[in-house]
């Protein structure tokens, strides 16, 4: 995997991954602010990249800012720049982000953080395209396409006053909404077994395998982290384990309590006596956690096939063909 290339670096697993990176597809090549709104970890910034890499700026810079860091004169100083001598401790003339990002990308993470007086100000810059430095007296021209990202839903911040509407439209020409692991559970395989391959090449480690109850138990987990807790948890997994299999055995003991998995179960379920048990393959065990979480799903809301495909982010009509295909049938609102 080469490290310019982002899109390598998305494991598309899901039907609501392959929506969103069609819907990328298309509107990649257009100069239109695009709005990623989604829990954290949930991979947002890369695709921010990859919307840049696939669009007619590749070649030229991609500049991330993290706006819940940033208030008053220090989001106008990181955006915009200052001229030496406006300020005490401007011994030079400094670019901001606007400048450095010019006919690239600017990907503006936590935009929701953006204080409201910052918020004017960068409303300008995006309604007249120009700013100025601080301390400088002559406009700059910026061509520079916006990517935000939020892991608030920006239309509550706008109801409760703290967002304004006007730089809400103005950034929500395109939106994505990247739902969180726990909604796309069918995807936790793939991502196991990739990000094995990924560290077991970065640390020069032999692969590993996970065994199928430890597939199994990681896949019914919520994953409040999201995809950014499971890649760490994987990492950290394949440094500290000795053998060449992973079981329960060898999770953290946050995983552990969070599983309420006590540590003689997990000796049970994937030490040595469960190594010999029969393997299942990964696709069995996505089939396995696929079938678990539609049912759980229509369980939930009482057979109610489309509430139950919104909760997994799917279409009704995806939902009927794996209830077909995975024999999943209704009885007084509960499925078997």
């Amino acid at each position: 995997m080469q490290r310019g290339d982002v899109v390598s670096e998305l494991v598309v697993a899901s039907e609501p991954m392959r929506s969103i990176m069609e819907l990328i597809a298309k509107v990649a090549a257009f100069d239109v602010p695009v709005l990623i709104s989604g829990e954290t970890g949930t991979g947002k910034e890369l695709l921010a990249r990859i919307i840049h890499q696939q669009s007619e700026r590749r070649a030229l810079p991609f500049v991330a800012v993290n706006c819940g860091t940033l208030t008053g004169d220090l989001f106008a100083d990181k955006l915009f720049g200052h001229e030496a001598g406006s300020f005490t401790g401007a011994l030079r003339q400094v670019r901001g982000c606007f400048e450095m990002a010019s006919g690239g990308t600017l990907f503006l993470d936590e935009v929701s953080e953006i204080s409201p007086a910052n918020q004017v100000d960068f409303l300008r810059v995006l309604e007249d395209g120009r700013y100025r430095r601080i301390g400088a007296e002559r406009f700059l021209i910026t061509d520079t396409r916006i990517v935000a990202a939020t892991n608030k839903d920006l239309a509550v911040e706008v109801k409760e006053n703290r967002f304004r509407l006007d730089l809400f439209y103005r950034l929500q020409v395109i939106p994505l909404s990247v739902p969180p692991l726990r909604r796309r559970r069918e995807a936790i395989p793939r991502l196991i077994e990739y990000f094995s391959s990924q560290f077991a090449e970065k640390y020069q480690r032999p692969e590993v395998s996970f065994h199928p109850k430890a597939i199994e138990l990681l896949a019914s987990y919520d994953w409040p982290g999201n995809v950014r807790q499971l890649k760490n948890l994987v990492e950290r997994v394949l440094i500290t384990s000795s053998g060449r299999q992973v079981g329960p055995k060898d999770f953290p003991a946050d995983i552990h309590e969070a599983l309420s998995l006590p540590a003689e179960a997990a000796e049970a379920q994937g030490g040595e006596a469960g190594v010999d048990a029969p393997l299942k393959s990964l696709e069995e065990v996505r089939i396995e956690a696929e079938r678990r979480a539609i049912i759980a799903a229509l369980t939930r809301t009482h057979g109610a096939r489309e509430k139950a495909a919104e909760l997994l982010s799917i279409s009704p009509r995806t939902l009927r063909q794996k209830m077909q295909v995975y024999r999943i049938r209704l009885a007084k609102g509960r499925a078997a």
